[in-house]
């Protein structure tokens, strides 16, 4: 027996203003996005879950006003933080390499005449 649904816009959600229009997936679709955009994000400046969805990509904190940018429907994306771990690993092999090279500065360049002459 199907599930029985007491509470009007249960089963529709956000997505339950469409009425029948534009068929079930993608209502669901609507709505599953928008619970995603609505809920709290914790703030990357203060730590505390005010952040809130101002514009397209646009997020601010309630508490600190910090604003940045963005996912469209979520503050950090997939891709986002794919691109940070990226940098931040490319930087810390960068700093690694420049700390296992020599600097030519410091070293003193002297010629290598040792066993060379200029008949030969």
């Amino acid at each position: 027996m199907a599930k029985k649904y007491t509470r009007k816009g249960h089963k529709t959600r956000s997505a339950g203003r469409f009425g029948v229009r534009y068929g079930r997936k993608v209502r669901k679709l609507v709505a599953n996005i928008e619970e995603r955009m609505r809920q709290d994000y914790k703030c990357p400046k203060c730590g505390l879950m005010t952040i809130r969805r101002t514009d397209t990509g646009i997020w601010n904190c309630k508490k600190c006003d910090h604003t940045f940018t963005g996912g469209t429907y979520v503050p950090q994306t997939s891709m986002g933080l794919a691109v940070t771990r990226s940098v931040k690993k490319a930087m810390e092999t960068d700093i690694f390499i420049e700390d296992l090279e020599p600097d030519t500065d410091e070293m003193e360049l002297e010629p290598a005449t040792e066993g060379f002459t200029a008949n030969e």
